[in-house]
Protein backbone atom coordinates (compact mmCIF):
# COMPACT_ATOMS: atom_id res chain seq x y z
CA UNK A 1 0.00 0.00 0.00
CA UNK A 2 1.20 3.33 -0.93
CA UNK A 3 1.87 5.70 1.88
CA UNK A 4 -0.85 8.36 0.12
CA UNK A 5 -3.56 5.16 0.11
CA UNK A 6 -3.59 4.51 3.71
CA UNK A 7 -5.26 7.30 5.88
CA UNK A 8 -3.61 7.30 8.72
CA UNK A 9 -0.89 8.63 7.17
CA UNK A 10 -2.76 10.87 4.75
CA UNK A 11 -4.38 12.34 8.17
CA UNK A 12 -1.05 12.55 9.99
CA UNK A 13 1.08 14.11 7.33
CA UNK A 14 -1.80 16.89 6.56
CA UNK A 15 -1.31 17.88 9.91
CA UNK A 16 2.69 17.96 10.12
CA UNK A 17 2.23 20.21 6.93
CA UNK A 18 -0.68 22.47 9.31
CA UNK A 19 1.84 22.81 11.75
CA UNK A 20 4.71 23.28 10.02
CA UNK A 21 2.61 26.29 8.10
CA UNK A 22 1.79 27.61 12.15
CA UNK A 23 5.44 27.71 13.25
CA UNK A 24 5.99 29.39 10.02
CA UNK A 25 3.96 32.10 10.87
CA UNK A 26 4.70 32.32 14.27
CA UNK A 27 8.14 32.63 13.12
CA UNK A 28 7.06 35.81 11.37
CA UNK A 29 6.02 37.14 14.77
CA UNK A 30 9.66 37.99 16.36
CA UNK A 31 10.39 39.93 12.75
CA UNK A 32 10.18 43.65 12.58
CA UNK A 33 6.32 43.55 12.37
CA UNK A 34 5.82 44.81 15.72
CA UNK A 35 9.35 46.34 16.79
CA UNK A 36 7.65 49.80 16.51
CA UNK A 37 5.21 49.08 19.81
CA UNK A 38 6.53 48.98 23.31
CA UNK A 39 8.95 46.63 24.77
CA UNK A 40 6.01 45.20 27.73
CA UNK A 41 3.56 44.58 24.60
CA UNK A 42 5.44 44.13 21.34
CA UNK A 43 5.72 40.06 21.93
CA UNK A 44 1.72 39.27 22.64
CA UNK A 45 0.81 38.21 18.84
CA UNK A 46 3.73 36.35 19.19
CA UNK A 47 2.88 34.62 22.70
CA UNK A 48 -0.82 34.13 21.72
CA UNK A 49 0.08 32.12 18.51
CA UNK A 50 2.51 30.60 20.55
CA UNK A 51 -0.32 29.31 22.86
CA UNK A 52 -2.49 27.81 19.98
CA UNK A 53 0.17 26.25 18.53
CA UNK A 54 1.24 24.46 21.25
CA UNK A 55 -2.58 23.39 21.85
CA UNK A 56 -2.62 22.36 17.69
CA UNK A 57 0.09 19.79 18.97
CA UNK A 58 -2.21 18.46 21.91
CA UNK A 59 -5.49 18.17 19.42
CA UNK A 60 -3.94 16.71 16.25
CA UNK A 61 -3.89 13.48 16.33
CA UNK A 62 -2.55 11.42 14.31
CA UNK A 63 0.65 13.24 14.13
CA UNK A 64 3.80 10.83 13.52
CA UNK A 65 6.34 10.80 15.98
CA UNK A 66 9.22 11.63 14.10
CA UNK A 67 7.52 14.87 12.45
CA UNK A 68 5.94 15.28 15.80
CA UNK A 69 9.23 15.70 17.35
CA UNK A 70 10.88 17.81 14.51
CA UNK A 71 7.98 20.14 14.62
CA UNK A 72 8.20 20.01 18.36
CA UNK A 73 11.98 20.93 18.65
CA UNK A 74 11.50 23.95 15.83
CA UNK A 75 8.42 25.35 17.87
CA UNK A 76 10.32 25.16 21.25
CA UNK A 77 13.62 26.58 20.15
CA UNK A 78 11.98 29.56 18.69
CA UNK A 79 9.88 30.27 22.17
CA UNK A 80 13.13 30.17 23.58
CA UNK A 81 15.07 32.32 21.45
CA UNK A 82 12.17 35.02 21.95
CA UNK A 83 12.09 34.47 25.59
CA UNK A 84 16.14 35.42 25.97
CA UNK A 85 15.46 38.38 23.75
CA UNK A 86 12.48 39.28 25.46
CA UNK A 87 14.35 39.07 28.71
CA UNK A 88 17.51 41.17 27.61
CA UNK A 89 15.19 43.56 26.02
CA UNK A 90 13.41 44.44 29.90
CA UNK A 91 16.67 44.61 31.20
CA UNK A 92 16.67 47.76 28.91
CA UNK A 93 13.69 48.41 29.77
CA UNK A 94 13.81 48.46 33.14
CA UNK A 95 16.75 50.99 33.24
CA UNK A 96 15.11 53.76 30.41
CA UNK A 97 12.26 53.10 32.66
CA UNK A 98 14.15 55.19 35.42
CA UNK A 99 15.43 57.93 33.61
CA UNK A 100 11.64 58.26 32.67
CA UNK A 101 10.69 57.76 36.26
CA UNK A 102 13.44 60.32 37.35
CA UNK A 103 12.19 62.99 34.66
CA UNK A 104 8.28 62.81 35.76
CA UNK A 105 9.00 62.98 39.05
CA UNK A 106 10.50 66.21 38.43
CA UNK A 107 7.92 67.40 36.68
CA UNK A 108 5.44 66.94 39.00
CA UNK A 109 7.48 68.21 41.94
CA UNK A 110 7.11 71.44 39.83
CA UNK A 111 3.80 71.17 39.92
CA UNK A 112 3.59 71.48 44.08
CA UNK A 113 1.55 73.91 45.66
CA UNK A 114 3.57 75.85 48.58
CA UNK A 115 3.00 74.40 51.59
CA UNK A 116 0.69 76.62 53.91
CA UNK A 117 -0.63 78.67 51.43
CA UNK A 118 -4.49 78.83 52.84
CA UNK A 119 -5.81 80.73 49.48
CA UNK A 120 -3.19 80.61 47.00
CA UNK A 121 -3.22 82.91 43.92
CA UNK A 122 -5.04 81.85 41.06
CA UNK A 123 -2.28 82.87 38.81
CA UNK A 124 -0.42 80.32 41.05
CA UNK A 125 -2.79 77.66 40.64
CA UNK A 126 -2.78 78.20 36.69
CA UNK A 127 0.97 78.26 36.68
CA UNK A 128 1.25 75.12 39.01
CA UNK A 129 -1.60 73.14 36.93
CA UNK A 130 0.32 73.37 33.57
CA UNK A 131 3.45 71.56 35.44
CA UNK A 132 1.09 69.25 36.66
CA UNK A 133 -0.14 69.00 32.92
CA UNK A 134 3.18 68.63 31.60
CA UNK A 135 3.99 65.51 33.72
CA UNK A 136 0.84 63.40 32.89
CA UNK A 137 1.72 64.62 29.29
CA UNK A 138 4.89 62.89 30.02
CA UNK A 139 3.98 59.71 31.46
CA UNK A 140 1.20 59.47 29.22
CA UNK A 141 4.22 59.64 26.26
CA UNK A 142 6.41 57.65 28.01
CA UNK A 143 4.02 55.13 30.31
CA UNK A 144 4.78 52.26 26.92
CA UNK A 145 8.52 52.40 27.73
CA UNK A 146 8.25 52.10 31.67
CA UNK A 147 8.02 49.08 33.80
CA UNK A 148 4.78 48.81 35.79
CA UNK A 149 5.93 49.85 39.13
CA UNK A 150 7.44 52.67 38.03
CA UNK A 151 4.56 53.65 35.93
CA UNK A 152 2.23 53.29 38.94
CA UNK A 153 4.79 55.25 41.31
CA UNK A 154 4.19 58.62 39.30
CA UNK A 155 0.21 57.81 38.31
CA UNK A 156 0.12 58.08 42.50
CA UNK A 157 2.16 61.01 42.64
CA UNK A 158 0.29 63.16 39.83
CA UNK A 159 -2.98 61.97 41.18
CA UNK A 160 -1.81 62.70 44.81
CA UNK A 161 -0.99 66.15 43.40
CA UNK A 162 -4.02 66.48 41.61
CA UNK A 163 -5.97 66.31 44.44
CA UNK A 164 -4.19 69.07 46.28
CA UNK A 165 -4.97 71.48 43.65
CA UNK A 166 -8.76 70.50 43.55
CA UNK A 167 -8.83 70.86 47.26
CA UNK A 168 -7.06 74.63 46.97
CA UNK A 169 -9.23 75.73 43.80
CA UNK A 170 -12.00 74.93 45.66
CA UNK A 171 -10.77 77.02 48.92
CA UNK A 172 -10.37 80.12 46.06
CA UNK A 173 -14.26 79.27 45.17
CA UNK A 174 -15.09 79.22 48.81
CA UNK A 175 -13.57 82.50 49.48
CA UNK A 176 -15.07 84.34 46.08
CA UNK A 177 -18.47 83.03 45.91
CA UNK A 178 -19.62 85.88 44.04
CA UNK A 179 -16.94 84.37 41.18
CA UNK A 180 -18.74 81.29 40.29
CA UNK A 181 -20.84 83.09 38.10
CA UNK A 182 -17.70 85.04 36.30
CA UNK A 183 -15.74 84.00 34.13
CA UNK A 184 -12.74 82.76 35.92
CA UNK A 185 -14.94 80.23 37.34
CA UNK A 186 -16.44 78.96 34.22
CA UNK A 187 -12.97 78.79 32.37
CA UNK A 188 -12.01 76.80 35.81
CA UNK A 189 -14.81 74.78 35.47
CA UNK A 190 -14.48 74.10 31.57
CA UNK A 191 -10.82 73.32 31.70
CA UNK A 192 -11.81 70.75 34.81
CA UNK A 193 -13.95 69.24 32.06
CA UNK A 194 -12.16 69.25 29.32
CA UNK A 195 -9.19 67.58 30.69
CA UNK A 196 -11.05 64.59 31.62
CA UNK A 197 -12.31 64.91 28.26
CA UNK A 198 -8.76 64.37 26.73
CA UNK A 199 -7.69 61.50 29.16
CA UNK A 200 -10.59 59.57 28.35
CA UNK A 201 -9.65 60.35 24.48
CA UNK A 202 -6.72 59.47 24.86
CA UNK A 203 -6.87 56.14 26.59
CA UNK A 204 -9.57 55.45 23.85
CA UNK A 205 -7.02 56.39 21.53
CA UNK A 206 -4.28 54.22 23.03
CA UNK A 207 -6.95 51.00 23.26
CA UNK A 208 -7.62 51.88 19.26
CA UNK A 209 -3.99 52.08 18.68
CA UNK A 210 -3.00 48.05 20.04
CA UNK A 211 -6.22 46.75 18.12
CA UNK A 212 -4.74 48.43 15.08
CA UNK A 213 -1.50 46.64 16.19
CA UNK A 214 -3.01 43.01 16.39
CA UNK A 215 -4.82 43.48 12.92
CA UNK A 216 -1.65 43.99 11.50
CA UNK A 217 0.32 41.82 12.70
CA UNK A 218 -2.70 38.84 11.78
CA UNK A 219 -2.66 40.37 8.25
CA UNK A 220 0.58 39.97 8.12
CA UNK A 221 0.44 35.97 9.59
CA UNK A 222 -2.98 34.80 8.01
CA UNK A 223 -3.48 32.81 4.89
CA UNK A 224 -7.37 32.90 4.87
CA UNK A 225 -8.67 35.17 1.80
CA UNK A 226 -11.92 35.49 3.51
CA UNK A 227 -10.41 36.40 7.45
CA UNK A 228 -8.17 38.89 5.73
CA UNK A 229 -10.59 40.20 3.72
CA UNK A 230 -13.03 40.96 7.01
CA UNK A 231 -9.48 42.05 8.79
CA UNK A 232 -8.32 44.84 6.46
CA UNK A 233 -12.51 46.20 6.25
CA UNK A 234 -11.76 46.02 10.14
CA UNK A 235 -8.52 47.57 9.99
CA UNK A 236 -10.00 50.81 7.80
CA UNK A 237 -12.91 51.41 10.50
CA UNK A 238 -10.07 51.61 13.14
CA UNK A 239 -7.89 53.81 11.58
CA UNK A 240 -10.64 55.79 10.60
CA UNK A 241 -12.15 56.19 14.84
CA UNK A 242 -8.18 56.70 15.52
CA UNK A 243 -8.26 59.61 13.24
CA UNK A 244 -11.67 60.74 14.63
CA UNK A 245 -9.95 60.53 18.03
CA UNK A 246 -6.72 62.36 17.17
CA UNK A 247 -9.02 65.33 15.87
CA UNK A 248 -10.99 65.48 18.86
CA UNK A 249 -7.90 65.25 21.12
CA UNK A 250 -6.79 68.35 18.74
CA UNK A 251 -9.80 70.11 19.32
CA UNK A 252 -10.01 69.51 23.62
CA UNK A 253 -6.29 71.12 23.30
CA UNK A 254 -7.12 74.02 21.36
CA UNK A 255 -9.63 75.15 23.69
CA UNK A 256 -7.72 73.95 27.40
CA UNK A 257 -4.96 76.49 26.05
CA UNK A 258 -7.54 79.15 25.03
CA UNK A 259 -9.57 78.79 28.98
CA UNK A 260 -4.99 78.19 30.49
CA UNK A 261 -4.54 82.06 28.56
CA UNK A 262 -8.12 83.48 29.92
CA UNK A 263 -7.61 82.09 33.61
CA UNK A 264 -3.38 83.37 33.65
CA UNK A 265 -4.62 87.18 31.93
CA UNK A 266 -7.91 87.51 34.28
Amino acid sequence: MKPEDDPWLREAHAHAELLDREIKNLSALTGPIREDRPIVTKYQDFWNKAKQITGLFRELKPLAKSDRDLLWKRFNDLCRDVKEKQKAEYGTLESLSQQHLDEIMKLADLAQLPHGAKSPDIHLLVEHGQALKNAGDTLGRYKHAMIAKHKKACFDMIQGIRKTHDAAWESVHAVKPKQQTGPKFRARKNLEANYERRRKAENALENFQIGRGHIRAFLASSEDPEKIVKAKMQLAETEARIRDIEEGIRRLEKWIAEDEKNLKES
